[in-house]
């Protein structure tokens, strides 16, 4: 038997999790090693499995019903649970899911390749497809997507960090991602009704790059879905925007050459809604209420993510303004 944790000498907590496992799991345990929080790789004599921990028994079979149904209705790009046991895997307050594992091919997803970017898109294209036919059986048990609370609630934790955040950036670049913030945010607040008026599907909720992995065979996969939500495609456009844009060097031209964007970009809602720093905000409310200011590599990322490509991400919203006739 191997385990390795990110942090070795819990030998009782290791052997409590063994132990449990070996009653739950139907063949010879090989490995146990840790991925990161509340998830953990198995190793077994027969398979591979990625066991991960919810905050609550319902929580989980959310997950365990809806990435069956996925399949069942044809989008069979995503992984399976394992069941095991009747018994839920219970451990120090968490439940555990047993989900398939999927190998790895040798070259790690990233949105540097315009390929992948590519077939990203075309990957949640057929994800909606499916889970626009889902929206009725969920609409009752998935919480709605409400883009302006989050929003709001960003910028006033940004406000409220303002001093804070000008210990290491200028006072001037944050005044200015504050109000590009605010004209964003303003436009958005008063035309709340837009996103009702499109189509729901499930969004995924999550689009950032480690969410999409490629296996051996090279087929790529979607894969958790801790924060699905009912609402339009824009929600998950917009973010996978906001992801990719740093890859592309805040070009409009390559976005707008992107399978997918030119409905969007034609849009006034949609190009107001791309002006606002989520990611600046994201990061820097992040360290801060994590306390992490004094990791100086996580310190260092976040002054990387809001002072490189700055001008050009200047450019770009200068260039959204000039779309939408402001």
């Amino acid at each position: 038997m191997i385990y390795d944790f990110y942090h070795r000498g819990d030998d009782t907590f290791y052997y409590r999790l063994l132990s449990l496992l070996e009653k739950k799991i139907p063949a010879k345990i090989l490995e146990l090693s840790r991925i990161r929080n509340d998830v953990y790789l198995v190793k077994t004599s027969q398979y591979w499995i990625i066991l991960k921990g919810y905050n609550s028994y319902q929580k989980l079979k959310i997950q365990e019903a809806y990435t069956r149904a996925l399949k069942q209705e044809g989008f069979m790009n995503t992984y399976q649970f394992y069941m095991f046991d009747d018994e839920p895997i219970i451990f120090d307050k968490k439940v555990y899911g047993a989900i398939e594992y999927i190998p790895l091919h040798n070259d790690s997803f990233t949105y540097n390749s315009k390929w992948n970017r590519r077939e990203a898109l075309q990957l949640l294209e057929q994800y909606y497809s499916v889970t626009e036919r889902l929206v009725e059986i969920y609409k009752y048990i998935l919480p709605s997507f409400h883009l302006i609370k989050k929003l709001e609630q960003r910028l006033q934790e940004f406000r409220n960090n303002k001093q804070i955040i000008e210990r290491y950036i200028s006072k001037e670049m944050v005044a200015e991602i504050i109000d590009w913030a605010d004209f964003s945010f303003d436009y958005l607040n008063t035309q709340k009704e837009y996103l009702h008026t499109k189509v729901n599907v499930i969004l995924h909720g999550d689009v950032a790059h480690h969410n999409f992995l490629r296996d051996v065979n090279n087929k790529l996969y979607l894969i958790d879905f801790d924060l699905i939500s009912i609402g339009p495609r824009e929600g998950d456009y917009l973010q996978f925007a906001n992801r990719i844009l740093p890859n592309i060097g805040w070009s409009m031209s390559q976005l707008q050459k992107m399978r997918g964007y030119s409905r969007f970009l034609k849009d006034e809602w949609f190009l107001m809604a791309l002006m606002y720093p989520t990611d600046i905000l994201r990061e820097w409310n992040r360290i801060i209420r994590n306390n992490n200011l004094n990791n100086e590599f996580l310190l260092e990322q976040v002054c990387l993510i809001t002072t490189d490509q700055y001008h050009k991400r200047k450019k770009f919203y200068q260039k959204l303004k000039q779309l939408v006739g402001m």
